[in-house]
Order: C-alpha cells, then sequence, then structure tokens
C-alpha cells in the first residue's frame, strides 16, 4: 500500500469520529430545547386558564361553581336584625 491511501483512510476516519460527536450532541440540543419550549408553552397555557377562571369567579353572580364544583370563598354581607 502507498502513503496515499494511509492519509485518505485517516482523513475519512476523521470525518467519521467528527460527526458521531457532533450529530449526537446536535439532537441532545435540539431535544432539550424542544422540551423547554413545550414546557413554557404549557405553564403559559395553565397561567391563563388559571386567570380566566379567577376573572370569571370575580365577576359571577352568587351560584357561580368553577369547573371542579368548588364555591369560591366571597365575603358575606352581615345579616341585617
Amino acid at each position: 500500500m502507498s502513503a496515499a491511501f494511509d492519509v485518505l483512510a485517516m482523513d475519512g476516519l476523521a470525518v467519521i469520529g467528527t460527526l458521531g460527536f457532533f450529530v449526537p450532541a446536535v439532537i441532545l440540543v435540539t431535544v432539550v430545547v424542544v422540551a423547554v419550549v413545550r414546557d413554557r408553552r404549557l405553564a403559559a397555557q395553565e397561567e391563563a386558564a388559571e386567570a380566566a377562571e379567577q376573572a370569571r369567579a370575580r365577576e359571577a353572580l352568587g351560584d357561580y361553581e368553577d369547573i371542579q364544583a368548588r364555591r369560591p370563598d366571597r365575603p358575606r354581607t352581615p345579616p341585617t336584625d
């Protein structure tokens, strides 16, 4: 074998080694970014739903029950004697 084939084989292994390192790293970073974005979206949706529920409770009449069949605590007017 000549030296030209040895250099070519070494360059091919370097490319494979580089891809073997960076491709999994890119996949891992992508998975983490997607998970963080998904978590933030879910948290924002839950916060918006909670804020809407509180707004409905503030504006509701006395017979209001939330989606879990609980009545919000409201200050009661004192009875008149």
